[in-house]
């Protein structure tokens, strides 16, 4: 009995650093590991919980710094596109314009995946039924083929602009490579399920994960413009969805076509994104 009691001791510290691994993340809204049991298990428990602090801070530091320099960034883009107007050859002075607003266009992008205003935005009730249809209506106005399936009404815990902004990105994606969107709204008691799909050319099994990474995007060219993308829109909406507790996966369309599936907890509460 008494080995069995030493040898569970031992065993849940070992437990609880598995477990704190597994839920590693960069919020800070973890609690830190109990630094309980005998001396070498204290140690690794304390240097465990530094380590945790040492990261966020670190990397909580360069978005900040990337935020800003990006956002100082805007000013002198700003004064050259002014004296670009001045240019007297037409031709130079639109390349030089259409370079200018491809640069504050990129900026702008990456201040949306950086900016950390999500952790003020309040969480409140939301008819995500709603949010969807307008998303829809927006596209349509514009001359795109949208449809909204789903219930007229469908209430759950987000932060609205946050959710309005990553279901944007996922049908501004979807309408750059197919010619109709869908965009589909399961709710259950646990999850709320909201699938962006599209009829394009879809993505292959090896770079599924690849996309969901900042700068990824779906063509190999090496140039960017409006029309490809920067490749921040499925990163951005990746974010929002991990900050509100869920996942976002991309997933093939029969017969042909891309599913971007957004999951979203509906009893738990969102949590703070960093």
């Amino acid at each position: 009995m008494l080995g069995l009691w030493a040898a569970r001791a031992l065993t849940r510290p070992l437990s609880s650093f598995a477990a704190a691994a597994e839920n590693f993340s960069l919020e800070g809204a973890a609690e830190p590991l109990p630094e309980r049991g005998p001396k070498e298990i204290r140690a690794v428990a304390r240097a465990l919980n530094r380590m945790h602090e040492r990261i966020v801070r670190l990397m909580s530091d360069r978005t900040r710094m990337l935020a800003a320099i990006s956002h100082d960034l805007r000013t002198p883009i700003t004064r050259l596109r002014l004296r670009a107007e001045f240019i007297e050859d037409e031709a130079n002075r639109k390349r030089m314009l259409m370079d200018l607003d491809q640069m504050r266009a990129m900026l702008e992008s990456v201040l949306s995946l950086l900016r950390d205003d999500r952790k003020v935005e309040a969480v409140t009730l939301v008819d995500i039924a709603s949010t969807l249809q307008l998303v829809a209506d927006q596209f349509g106005d514009m001359g795109h083929v949208v449809h909204y399936v789903g219930p007229t009404s469908a209430t759950a815990a987000a932060r609205p602009d946050d959710l309005h902004r990553g279901v944007t990105n996922l049908v501004e994606n979807a309408v750059r490579f197919g010619a109709e969107v869908t965009i589909r709204l399961d709710v259950s008691d646990a999850m709320l399920v909201i699938d962006v799909e599209d009829d394009g050319p879809g993505i292959s099994d090896a770079r599924k994960q690849e996309m969901l990474e900042p700068f990824a995007r779906g063509d190999d060219a090496r140039t960017m413009d409006y029309s490809t993308g920067f490749g921040l829109g499925l990163s951005i909406a990746r974010a929002i969805a991990l900050g509100h507790g869920g996942e976002l996966s991309l997933h093939d369309r029969a017969p042909r076509g891309l599913i971007v599936r957004m999951r979203l907890p509906v009893s738990q509460a969102p949590r703070l994104a960093a």
